[in-house]
């Protein structure tokens, strides 16, 4: 005879920081949860973060950090203010993870390793109970006259009263990113935004940048430009690659830029090198120059606000010898020269891809979904949470955040209504 399934009144597909943190606060109401991860452990995109840092949130009054999300501002309002980052601090807190912010925005661990963080919510989910099925690849959710009623996994058939669907995106596969969670989605009738990677590096046309690589700019503004407009724009320190650029001001804009390649064969960006002069400023800095220090040289003169290899390709693409004094400079090749400075232009011909992309853009079309609990429009009792929505940010603790906020908010109905 067979063994009659378990109900577990709340599933939980996909072991990451959303996927954690709804298990964590559906169990703290008496919920009981199970976890399925297709991974032999939890967290192992978590350990990645922030280069093994965790920068799990930053310092920014809420309104200011939900504006960061641009036109998702209004879907993850709701979220964010559920709980916020002051009290994503606390929450750390109460597991025993005290956290700082050296640097007056960006929020870590005090033992500056995302470990400690997978650890203390790995240590949680134990102490409340939650059963985890590591190992264990979720392949269809059952739906019964418009309700989730069971899934249907690698190991066979699990009843489930609710469902939080927390099982990332497609960056990082090597670490268990990939399509699953979109599928099932699919399968359970949503649309899915077409998925490309995200705060990613960038491969330029231009092969003058490579000779660069290892370069940071501690301070630059990058725009991307279609059809004369421009699209997306950031200020931050950039850093050149042997492929291209990445660096933060990079990865800010990446996203956009991704989505542009998947209709386009390039995409044209702008790189201001000295985004606190304007032209005018420049202009008058020259004439400056040119009557007290007429013999001063033009490389010189780059030098001081940009590294000398920089400056060396900035003047060849002026046409401009490096050793010209700022005196000869002619009023044409001044305006060449501070235009470039101003608007380095870059040609973007791919990103490095989903393997080195932080985050996924595109995923579940957020028209479906709630935003006041993240339940499916579509389907009853069925909640989304994290990376698998069509929600990313920009650099600076704000995924993270996300991912723990829509986690809370998924099993805040959950743990209300549960057992």
């Amino acid at each position: 005879m067979s063994r009659k399934p378990d109900i577990f009144p709340v599933v939980v597909v996909g072991a990451g920081p959303a996927g954690l943190m709804a298990a964590i606060w559906a169990a703290r109401a008496g919920a009981r949860v199970m976890v399925c991860e297709q991974l032999p452990e939890p967290g192992v995109r978590l350990l990645a973060t922030g280069g093994g840092h965790c920068n799990f949130t930053n310092t920014l009054a809420t309104d200011d950090f939900v504006r960061r999300f641009g036109a998702k501002r209004r879907f993850v309002a709701p979220a964010i203010k559920a709980l916020d980052g002051n009290r994503l601090r606390l929450f750390f807190e109460e597991l025993g993870i005290a956290s700082h912010s050296p640097d007056g925005f960006h929020v870590l661990p005090v033992s500056d390793s995302a470990r400690s963080i997978r650890d203390a919510l790995r240590q949680a989910c134990r102490k409340l109970c939650v059963e985890f099925r590591f190992n264990s690849r979720v392949d269809s959710l059952q739906i019964s006259r418009g309700q989730v009623t069971s899934i249907r996994t690698s190991h066979g058939v699990e009843s489930a009263a609710r469902v939080v669907l927390a099982a990332g995106g497609a960056s990082y596969p090597s670490l268990g990113g990939g399509a699953s969670g979109f599928r099932l989605a699919r399968l359970a009738g949503h649309t899915i935004i077409p998925l490309c990677p995200a705060l990613v590096p960038l491969v330029t046309r231009e092969t003058w940048p490579a000779t660069l690589a290892g370069i940071t700019l501690p301070r630059v503004a990058v725009s991307m430009v279609c059809a004369g407009d421009v699209r997306a724009a950031a200020t931050g320190s950039l850093l050149f690659t042997h492929k291209g650029i990445s660096g933060p001001v990079v990865l800010d804009v990446s996203g956009c830029v991704s989505a542009a390649l998947m209709t386009r064969a390039s995409v044209d960006i702008m790189i201001d090198l000295a985004p606190d002069l304007t032209i005018e400023a420049w202009q008058g800095h020259i004439e400056k120059l040119r009557k007290e220090h007429g013999a001063k040289t033009v490389l010189s003169m780059l030098t001081s606000i940009l590294p000398a290899a920089l400056a060396k390709v900035v003047l060849e693409r002026a046409d401009v010898p490096a050793g010209a004094s700022v005196a000869r400079l002619s009023r044409a090749q001044s305006r060449k020269l501070i235009v470039l400075i101003k608007k380095l232009p870059l040609t973007i011909t791919a990103t490095e891809g989903f393997d080195k992309a932080m985050v996924t853009r595109g995923g579940i079309d957020l028209v479906e979904v709630c935003p006041k609990t993240l339940e499916s429009k579509r389907v009853h009792e069925l909640f989304f949470a994290g990376e698998i929505l069509d929600v990313d940010g920009p650099c600076g603790g704000f995924n993270l955040q996300w991912a723990f906020a829509s986690g809370f908010l998924a099993a805040r109905k959950l743990h209300q209504t549960a057992a």
